[in-house]
C-alpha cells in the first residue's frame, strides 16, 4: 500500500524539507464522549454511524491553520523555513509523536495518552530552526517499555474489531479496517468484509471505545470555540447517525451541500453511497429493501449500483428467514 517514494519519505525527513532540523507534534482536538448519540453503533436499522472525530469541523483545517501560524511566526523571530502536515504526507507521525512524548503506541496502532487516552489528533511542523529536544521525560510521557505505561495483557481492541483488521498486537492491517473500507478505499469493498462493516458509513470507533485508557468521558475536555474544533458532547442525530435511505440516495449537490464543512467531504458522494449501501444490507428491512432496489437500478455509478444489488440480496434472504432489520453492535 506503500509507493517506494513515500516509503523514502517515511526513513529521511529531509526529503520532505532539505535541511529540517526540528519537527514539533502538536496535539488537538479531541473526541466526543463514549456513550453518548453515535457513539456505541447501536441503533435502529435505517441509520449509519459517522465516526465521532467527524461530527464537527474538519480537523485538517483547525490543525492545519494552527500549524501554519505556528511555522510563520518560528520563521519570523528565528529564520528559516518550514512545512506543516495533518494526516496527509508519508510521515512516520506515530513514531514522532511517541519520542516527542504525546504518549505510547498502543496495540490498536493507535498513540494513546496515559491521562487523556487516544481521543486526540496529530499534526506536525517540520522547521529548518534548530530547537531545544523536549519529549518523553519531559512531557511526563515515555514510550512503551518495562515498568512504562502501556497496553500490558490487555487485547480488548484486538478481540472487539470486526473485521479482524488488529491481526497482532501493534499491528493492523489497514486493508482490513473498517476506517480504510469506508474512507480510503477507492473501489469496492471486499464482499468477506461487507458483513464486519455493520452500519459504519465513516470511520470507526470501536477499537477505542473498548480501550481502558479512555475510561475517562473523552467529552469532559474544554468545549469548542467558534465553531472551528471538533465537537464535544452531545451532538445532533442527523450528524452522528444519518438515515441510510438519504445517503443512499444522495445526488452530488445534495452532498456537498451537507458536508462540505466536514471530513466526509473528501470520500466524495459515491463512496458515500456505497458506505450506505452496505450498511443497508447489514441492518436494513422491508422498508429499506425497496430503496437499495431502485438504487441497484438507477445510480449512475457502477461501484453503488453492485454494492446496493448485494444489498438487497442481504436484505432479501434475511427477510426469508425471518428477520427485520439485521442489528449490528460495536
Amino acid at each position: 500500500m506503500s509507493r517506494a517514494d513515500r516509503v523514502a519519505r517515511r526513513r529521511d525527513p529531509s526529503i520532505i524539507l532539505p535541511r529540517v532540523q526540528s519537527v514539533i507534534m502538536h496535539p488537538g482536538g479531541g473526541r466526543a464522549a463514549a456513550g453518548r448519540t453515535g457513539a456505541s453503533g447501536r441503533y435502529a436499522q435505517d441509520r449509519g454511524v459517522v465516526s465521532s472525530y467527524a461530527w464537527g469541523a474538519d480537523y485538517h483545517g483547525v490543525l492545519g491553520g494552527r500549524l501554519k501560524r505556528l511555522g510563520a511566526h518560528l520563521n519570523a523571530v528565528a529564520g528559516g523555513v518550514g512545512r506543516f502536515y495533518v494526516d496527509t504526507g508519508a510521515i512516520l507521525e506515530r513514531d514522532f509523536a511517541e519520542r516527542a512524548g504525546l504518549g505510547f503506541v498502543g496495540k490498536n496502532s493507535l498513540v494513546i495518552h496515559p491521562r487523556g487516552g487516544s481521543g486526540f489528533f496529530i499534526g506536525e511542523l517540520f522547521s529548518t530552526v534548530a530547537l531545544p529536544r523536549d519529549g518523553d521525560e519531559d512531557a511526563g510521557v515515555v514510550p512503551r517499555g518495562k515498568g512504562k505505561p502501556g497496553c500490558g495483557a490487555c487485547s480488548k481492541c484486538r478481540v472487539a474489531c470486526p473485521t479482524g483488521a488488529i491481526v497482532q498486537d501493534y499491528q493492523v492491517d489497514a486493508r482490513r479496517c473498517i476506517s480504510y473500507l469506508t474512507i480510503e478505499l477507492k473501489g469496492a469493498i471486499p464482499v468477506g468484509l461487507r458483513r464486519g462493516v455493520g452500519n459504519r458509513v465513516y470511520g470507526c470507533d470501536i477499537c477505542q471505545l473498548v480501550c481502558p485508557w479512555n475510561r475517562v468521558e473523552w467529552g469532559k475536555k474544554a468545549a469548542p470555540r467558534g465553531g472551528y474544533s471538533p465537537m464535544f458532547g452531545s451532538v445532533a442525530e442527523d450528524v452522528a447517525t444519518p438515515r441510510l435511505t438519504e445517503l443512499v440516495c444522495m445526488s452530488d449537490e445534495e452532498f456537498e451541500q451537507r458536508f462540505r464543512e466536514s471530513a466526509v467531504y473528501r470520500i466524495g458522494r459515491e463512496r458515500m453511497a456505497r458506505n450506505a449501501a452496505v450498511a443497508l444490507g447489514n441492518v436494513g428491512g422491508r422498508d429499506e429493501l425497496a430503496v437499495v432496489e431502485e438504487v441497484a437500478r438507477r445510480d449512475g455509478s457502477e461501484l453503488v449500483r453492485e454494492h446496493a444489488q448485494w444489498a438487497a440480496r442481504e436484505i432479501r434472504d434475511r427477510l426469508a428467514r425471518g428477520g427485520g432489520g439485521g442489528g449490528v453492535g460495536g
